[in-house]
């Protein structure tokens, strides 16, 4: 275990903590928060740092616990559709081991080279693949955790420093193409509501708009993206019906490794959704975003001004929606009422689990709404 030299490497809205402990077991780990929660300390834990950001600044940040060397597989059974990685194991790790095996874990937050399996539960990230595959925890079997008092126990919620996940796995499909159509936003988003409606079994849809598809090669102010998978001849009939609702080209498939890294590497990112009955109140013609239409979810871009963020935050929030500031300063978080809006769980509830996990407050104090 030892102490890092860049503690500015993990700040967190200009704040920065005092040393770094890089944990290789979950031992180390465990005296850490032990140590922590002895001396009162703070401590947030880090992986792969793509989503570090996202919370409000910490209340207080003695140390960064960094379980980005807590990394590998530690068991595999194929046959079962099963792998146990430890919880720095970085998905394209993760997916250099399963790959020769035909395997995947069917799950995809972006800069794969960086983000880690236990950051990746941890931030509940989101992606292209939520589309078929749902959120995270649906492929997780079970966990290795540490308590906010250095309690080392299998299994458990949130507040928590993940060291291990048994992971629930799926084959690679045999063929998997990608199209993409150009469109303005709102002939995107009625081919879209076709495309999800239709009942087609899509492993992917996607709008990005504005700038953002620029980048993309898109020639509209709308790329639309889909994403087929499955047995060959499978593929080529969903392929045809597809096609028969507007002109695409095909893309490569690494083009969702770009669009999942757009709200990763953007100076400002916010994410909004919205009721999947309902339309959002957000004009995107001319404005950079990545929408995942079949979640009704989408990462805005560029910053706004708080007045107008506020506005939109509260448009969404009326009907049941949100509005998560997952990349911004922190005076922007708080001029704008904190990175997360309304509390979504009650904080009656929220403070009771955190008293439950972490009575000291040593694991992210004032990062989550309690």
């Amino acid at each position: 275990m030892g102490v890092a030299v860049r503690p500015d490497l993990h700040a967190i809205d200009g704040i920065t903590p005092r040393n770094i402990v890089r944990a290789t077991s979950e031992a180390e780990v465990a005296d850490t928060i032990r140590g922590a929660n002895e001396r009162g300390e703070a401590i947030v834990v880090t992986g792969g740092a793509t989503r570090l950001g996202v919370g409000d600044p910490p209340a207080r940040y003695d140390t960064a616990l960094d379980l980005s060397a807590l990394r590998g597989i530690v068991e595999y059974e194929p046959g079962d559709l099963v792998a146990t990685v430890r919880a720095g194991t970085t998905l394209a790790e993760l997916a250099e081991a399963l790959t020769p095996r035909g395997q995947r874990w069917p799950v995809e937050p972006g800069l794969a080279e960086r983000a880690t399996v236990g950051g990746t539960l941890a931030s509940a990230a989101g992606g292209p693949s939520r589309l078929r595959y749902f959120h995270p925890r649906d492929w997780v079997i079970g966990a290795r955790v540490v308590l906010g008092d250095g309690t080392p126990v299998r299994s458990g919620g949130t507040l928590v420093a993940i060291v291990e996940l048994t992971l629930k796995l799926t084959a690679i499909p045999e063929r998997t193409v990608s199209l993409v159509a150009d469109a303005g936003v709102p002939e995107a988003f009625e081919t879209a509501k076709l495309l999800h409606a239709s009942g087609l079994p899509l492993d992917a849809l996607a709008i990005v708009t504005g700038e953002a598809a620029g980048s993309l090669g898109a020639r509209g102010d709308a790329a639309l993206l889909v994403r087929l998978t499955g047995p060959a001849a499978a593929v080529r009939r969903l392929g045809r019906e597809v096609r028969e609702l507007m002109r695409w080209r095909d893309v490569a498939n690494e083009v969702w490794n770009d669009i999942t890294a757009l709200p990763l590497e953007a100076k400002w990112a916010a994410r909004v959704a919205w009721p999947s009955a309902t339309r959002p109140a957000i004009q995107f013609a001319g404005y950079p975003a990545v929408i995942y239409p079949g979640n009704s979810t989408a990462y805005l871009l560029r910053s706004i001004d708080r007045a107008t963020f506020g506005k939109v935050r509260a448009s969404l929030e009326a009907v049941g929606g949100i509005a998560v500031l997952e990349r911004a300063s922190g005076e922007y978080k708080r001029e704008a009422g904190g990175a997360w809006g309304a509390p979504r769980v009650p904080l009656g509830i929220a403070r009771a689990l955190k008293e439950r996990f972490d009575p000291r407050g040593v694991l992210a104090p004032g990062r989550m709404p309690v």
